[in-house]
């Protein structure tokens, strides 16, 4: 509504949108869009933290590993639910196969830290996966 919409294209994540009023670069400015990814059956959600110019670079460079290395994280959420007996009741060993990478959004403003979330496809069903990556490393797994 205020300020001018503003687009910055990154070749791994598609087009991200914000509206910038002031082109001073110490204002945050929040960079958000979505993209289908390879192997999702529903586009994923992107928001990023930046300044007037785009996405800070350290965030943008997270999410870029958080996709290239979506495999193991989803291995990693596999191990989780293997291990942990009422979840696994609840989800099948193909869980992946009724979930999509849905958002990846910033903890905080200029660190590394992100939660990533799982939803199922079927819009009716309200359960999610989520978790909480920071430099590479998943910290907590949640699913519900």
């Amino acid at each position: 509504m205020f300020g001018k919409e503003k687009k910055f294209t990154d070749n791994k994540i598609g087009i991200l949108k914000s509206r910038i009023k002031n082109e001073n670069p110490s204002i945050n400015h929040t960079w958000t869009g979505e993209s289908l990814l390879p192997d999702q059956k529903k586009k994923t959600v992107f928001i990023l933290e930046g300044n007037f110019r785009g996405p800070y670079k350290n965030q943008l460079e997270s999410v870029h590993r958080i996709i290239e290395g979506l495999n193991s994280i989803i291995q990693k959420i596999q191990i989780e639910i293997n291990n942990n007996k009422p979840v696994k009741t609840q989800l099948s060993k193909d869980w992946i196969k009724g979930f999509y990478l849905a958002a990846i959004t910033p903890m905080e403003i200029r660190e590394t830290k992100f939660e990533v979330t799982f939803e199922p496809l079927n819009d009716k069903d309200t359960g999610y996966i989520g978790l909480i990556w920071e430099n590479g490393k998943i910290t907590e797994i949640e699913v519900k």
